[in-house]
């Protein structure tokens, strides 16, 4: 029982990681688009960040969960897409296609149907056959 409501909360979890994200790219397939600085991190767990020109001044954001950062280096300069008026929501421009957007939702609908399948399996592991009986 513990196990499955462990999986529960692990799919959940995902859930709440992996939609965001991706929706967050889809939102910003057509917004604006700018050249930043990236800076080196742990890009697929939300740890980049990129340093870009926003109404005249130098902005520093962090690139959300999932960034693939195919190859950049620090200091490289890359293209990023922002919203409109907030530059803190942004991706980097490479990174709205929707092959990355499929994955961040694979993800979860992955974990769905191995926990589903984990949960089967285990169910009909415990039955026991009809026509057995236990000898004392």
């Amino acid at each position: 029982m513990l196990g499955a409501v462990a999986a529960l909360v692990l799919l959940a979890a995902s859930y709440a990681v992996f939609f965001p994200a991706a929706w967050l790219r889809t939102e910003l397939r057509g917004a604006e688009r700018a050249e930043a600085t990236f800076h080196t991190g742990r890009c697929v767990v939300g740890g980049c960040r990129v340093t870009f020109p926003f109404a005249g001044e130098r902005v520093t954001a962090r690139l959300p969960f999932g960034t693939r950062a195919r190859g950049h280096a620090d200091g490289d300069t890359v293209e990023v897409r922002h919203a409109p008026g907030d530059p803190r929501r942004l991706v980097l421009a490479e990174d709205t296609g929707r092959g990355t957007v499929a994955a961040l939702l694979a993800v979860p609908g992955g974990a769905t149907v191995l926990t589903l399948l984990a949960a089967a399996v285990h169910v009909r592991r415990d039955r026991r056959p009809e026509g057995s009986a236990e000898a004392f």
